[in-house]
């Protein structure tokens, strides 16, 4: 089997794990690379290159300062005052929300901006009595645009720059993406507030449990004085292991038993809230003489009390838990609250729920105590999809948190310092000045990021040596040729739009640069509006839950469908490249 044909099919393999989730983007990543070093086709030196690649360690150390910002309750603070002014026009505060998020996501990583105002417009849209689906999707969107304003919006704008560098081009500036992506912001924003008024209405964000579609899962059993259950606990009673239940709270009077349910002898006339499906209840109601109330449709407020309360968390991109099912992770007696539904790619997994391995962005709907579900919050492992008092205190020396990453930006921009250097110093001033802690600037980098840039860097290498990037460059000059440049530029823009849907953005610009500088070569053009090209189009994945991170981050919390994402993203992916055919030979001319 030749190179090339090798290539091609690891490639193929790629594309495939991806799109089909059989194993984490950066595990194949690694794994095509592992083959291509087994099997010759990359040294050592060119197989670990990506590792010490400048904008990897640079993607890096902006994670680090963007989390430090994130978590210092600044933008938090901003998100919150908003939320506080929207009490009149609902399109205002829309609008203020979505310019805030890019303008943020020029500066601070896209994730981390998106985690911080999901919060804020699902609480926007509880006060006007909307669908928090009607905004989420136009967030992440801004949150897109934003970032592809400034050499650090994005994790793509430094890779790429990278690696125009090491071909022999000077690397981009701070602000050079500005005139086009300011452009695709403001044509971004606007479409945004058409988006706001056609977004299907994916449920009241009050009502947890008609979003999970939990109704016919809950049920009250009321014990009466017959009851086998009388003076023992659920443990006891075995309830769980007998009859695959859950009982979420005792009803004593007045009072809700939950924090100490475990060790609670059942009593007389309690009633029991409990979690299965109908016919394990029933089964339960027979055996142990239990009497269904079943003219009660249980709804939030049934579930939550003074003390108890329910609650909606998202596993974030940080969390040690991917990978794990809940009875692994013994998720009730670890937290002390438990999982009443789980929510993923658009629906609810509501059985069997202790079996299911978690994956990056899924729903969690939660019932506990309140300081239960507090200290869930607090963890690194989930990220609240709700305001709480947690996110809004400012750190004492927020200032100093800003200050690091507004010297980044001005060291690069004003006095020409290196990126990588600029932010090395900033990452280490909040160390030296214990603004941040060591254990926090572990946790805070995104290491599948980290690790899927480190390997496709070599994977493109590996792309060029084979010469396939120089064949492919010449068929879309030749594509082009009758036309001039213009054509084989959209053609370009085109090819890496359409790839960055199925691929990460980061796999597709490593891909796509080789072969926009052989296009350039072969038509004898300036490279550098077409490396631009694959710049602006590798991050405007907008038509799938797996074009762009963010994307997996709403598609959970909003509720939304693939079809919502297509019936989005086409129109706005085909505004786009006509806007960078048209303009991008015009800020960069051939």
């Amino acid at each position: 089997m030749s190179d090339a044909a090798l290539l091609l099919g690891l490639l193929g393999f790629l594309l495939l794990a991806s799109a089909r989730e059989w194993m984490a983007v950066e595990v194949a990543a690694l794994t095509v690379l592992a083959v291509l070093l087994a099997t010759g086709q990359l040294s050592i030196a060119e197989a670990t290159a990506g590792f010490s690649n400048p904008a990897v360690l640079a993607v890096l150390l902006m994670m680090i300062l963007s989390q430090a910002v994130a978590e210092s309750g600044a933008i938090a603070q901003v998100g919150h005052r908003i939320a506080r002014l929207a009490r009149g026009s609902f399109p205002a505060a829309a609008a203020l929300v979505l310019v805030v998020t890019g303008v943020t996501s020029m500066f601070v990583n896209n994730t981390a901006t998106v985690a911080i105002f999901i919060p804020v417009v699902i609480q926007l849209a509880k006060q006007h009595r909307s669908s928090p689906s009607k905004l989420l999707l136009p967030l992440n969107y801004a949150a897109i645009f934003g970032g592809t304003c400034t050499l650090i919006g994005t994790s793509t704008n430094l890779l790429v720059s990278s690696l125009a560098d090491g071909r022999g081009l000077p690397p981009f500036s701070m602000f050079e993406l500005f005139p086009m992506g300011i452009v695709f912001f403001a044509a971004g924003l606007a479409y945004s507030a058409w988006l706001v008024r056609t977004l299907p209405d994916r449920g009241d964000p009050g009502n947890l449990t008609g979003k999970y579609q939990l109704t016919p899962y809950l049920t009250e059993l009321r014990v009466p004085a017959s009851s086998r259950l009388i003076g023992r606990t659920v443990v006891e009673a075995r309830v769980a292991d007998r009859y695959r239940l859950t009982v979420l709270e005792i009803l004593r009077g007045p009072r809700r038993i939950a924090y100490d349910l475990r060790s609670t002898p059942i009593e007389e006339d309690d009633i029991l809230i409990v979690r299965g499906t109908m016919e394990d209840i029933v089964l339960f109601k027979e055996q142990q003489v239990l009497r269904l109330l079943t003219d009660v449709e249980l709804a939030d407020r049934d579930l939550a009390g003074e003390d108890t309360t329910l609650a909606e968390v998202q596993l974030s991109p940080a969390s040690t838990l991917e990978g794990m099912s809940l009875k692994e992770i013994d998720f009730r007696r670890r937290f002390g609250a438990f999982v009443l539904a789980l929510g993923r790619t658009g629906g609810a997994i509501r059985e069997q729920l202790s079996r299911v391995a978690l994956r990056r962005f899924d729903t969690l709907l939660v019932l506990g105590p309140r300081r239960a579900v507090e200290q869930i919050f607090r963890l690194d492992d989930f990220l609240p999809l709700q305001e709480v008092e947690l996110r809004l205190r400012l750190h004492p020396r927020w200032w100093l948190h800003a200050g690091a990453l507004a010297g980044v930006v001005l060291a690069t921009t004003l006095f020409d310092v290196p990126l990588l250097a600029a932010a090395l110093v900033g990452a280490v001033a909040l160390l030296a000045a214990r603004a941040v802690r060591v254990q926090r600037v572990y946790r805070s980098v995104n290491w599948s990021v980290f690790f899927l840039l480190a390997a496709s860097i070599p994977i493109g290498t590996a792309f060029e040596k084979s010469g396939l990037a120089a064949r492919l460059g010449e068929g879309v000059a030749a594509a082009g040729a009758g036309q001039g440049p213009w054509l084989a530029l959209s053609l370009t823009y085109l090819a890496t739009m359409v790839l960055t849907e199925v691929l990460t953005n980061a796999s597709t610009a490593v891909l796509m640069v080789p072969v926009a500088l052989s296009t350039a070569t072969a038509l004898g053009c300036d490279p550098r509006p077409f490396v631009m090209a694959v710049t602006f189009a590798a991050s405007n994945g907008f038509m799938t839950p797996v074009g762009y991170q963010t994307n997996a981050m709403v598609y959970g919390a909003g509720n939304y469908r693939y079809a919502d994402f297509l019936r989005a993203g086409i129109p706005l992916n085909l505004l786009f490249w006509l806007l960078a055919s048209l303009l991008i030979p015009l800020i960069w001319p051939f």
